[in-house]
C-alpha cells in the first residue's frame, strides 16, 4: 500500500497547495497512457481470452448485483437511487485497483485487474450512462480507446501475430505513465473534493467495499476461477468508489456534492479497508 499511499498523498499536497486543473491531463491519460498500458500488457501476457472469460463474468455479476442491492439501501437511507447506486456499483478499478493488483499479485494479477478495469469501463459508460440519463449515448463506451486497445491486442493474439519491439518499446513507456499519473489524479482530485455531506460519504464509502467483497467470496465460490483471479475478484471488491462517479454525477446533474463527498470518504477509508482485505487475500491467493 505504501507506494500508492505515498503518490496520492503528493497529488492532495499539490492540490491543496496549488489547485492544479487536470482535466486536459487526465483526458490524455484515459485516451493515450491507458489505452498503451492496456495494450502492452495484454500483448506482453500472451493474453488468452478464455482464460479470463469467468473472471469478466464474474466481475459482470458483481456489478449487476450490486445495482440490486443499492435499492434497499437507498430506501433505508432515504436517499435517491441514482445517487448512491454508481458508487456502490463502481469501484475504482483504474487509480487504485490496477497499481493494488499489480504489486499485489504481479503481472498475472496486472491482466486480471485489466480485464475487471475493462467490464467496469464498459458498464459506466453504459449502464451507469443510462441509469442517470435514459437519453445518454451508451454506445460510445464501444469506441473508448482503452476498449480499441483491448480488442486490437485480442486480435493479435487470435492471430499469433507479434510487435516488433522497436514498436512496442515507446508503447511500453506510454504505458508506465498511467499508473503514477492516475494515483496523482486521484490526489488532486480528493484534494478538491467536497466534505458537507459527510455521513452519506462515509456510509455509502464505507458500504461499497463491504457489499463488494461480500459479493467476491460468493461469486468465487460458483465460479472455477483460478488462485489470482479469485483474489484479483476479492481485492477488486474491496476498491473504493470510482471517481469517475463524480465526473458522471456533475455532467447530469445528479446532486454531484453529495457524490463528490461518496467519492472523498470512500477512497480515504480505503487507507484502512484494502489492506484488511490484502491480509486476507495475499497468504491465500498471492
Amino acid at each position: 500500500m505504501f507506494p500508492l499511499i505515498a503518490i496520492v498523498s503528493i497529488g492532495i499536497y499539490i492540490g491543496k497547495r496549488h489547485n492544479p486543473q487536470l482535466d486536459s491531463v487526465n483526458n490524455v491519460n484515459l485516451n493515450v497512457f491507458i489505452p498503451a498500458l492496456v495494450f502492452y500488457s495484454l500483448t506482453e501476457q500472451k493474453f488468452i481470452f478464455e482464460q479470463y472469460a469467468l473472471l469478466a463474468i464474474g466481475g459482470l455479476a458483481l456489478v449487476l448485483v450490486t445495482a440490486l442491492i443499492a435499492f434497499p439501501v437507498g430506501r433505508v437511507m432515504r436517499e435517491e437511487y441514482k445517487t448512491i447506486a454508481p458508487p456502490l456499483m463502481f469501484h475504482n478499478a483504474g487509480n487504485v485497483g490496477l497499481p493494488l493488483l499489480t504489486l499485489a499479485l504481479g503481472p498475472e494479477g496486472l491482466a486480471a485487474g485489466l480485464i475487471l478495469f475493462l467490464v467496469g469501463n464498459i458498464t459506466h459508460f453504459g449502464l451507469g450512462s443510462y441509469m442517470l440519463d435514459r437519453d445518454a449515448k451508451w454506445l460510445r463506451s464501444i469506441t473508448s480507446p482503452a476498449i480499441i486497445a483491448a480488442v486490437c491486442a485480442f486480435l493479435l493474439q487470435a492471430g499469433s501475430i507479434e510487435v516488433a519491439p522497436y514498436l512496442m518499446l515507446p508503447v511500453q513507456m506510454l504505458g508506465n505513465i498511467a499508473v503514477p499519473l492516475m494515483l496523482f489524479s486521484l490526489g488532486v482530485r480528493l484534494a478538491q473534493a467536497n466534505v458537507d455531506h459527510w455521513r452519506i460519504g462515509s456510509v455509502v464509502g464505507l458500504l461499497t467495499p463491504l457489499i463488494g467483497i461480500i459479493l467476491a467470496f460468493i461469486i468465487i465460490s460458483l465460479l472455477p476461477l483460478d488462485r489470482t483471479q479469485a483474489g484479483a475478484l476479492l481485492l477488486f471488491g474491496a476498491l473504493p468508489p470510482a471517481v469517475m462517479n463524480f465526473l458522471f454525477a456533475e455532467r447530469y446533474m445528479q446532486e454531484p456534492a453529495k457524490v463528490s463527498a461518496i467519492v472523498l470518504f470512500g477512497n480515504v477509508l480505503a487507507i484502512f479497508t484494502l489492506p484488511l482485505a490484502l491480509l486476507y487475500v495475499l497468504p491465500r491467493f498471492g
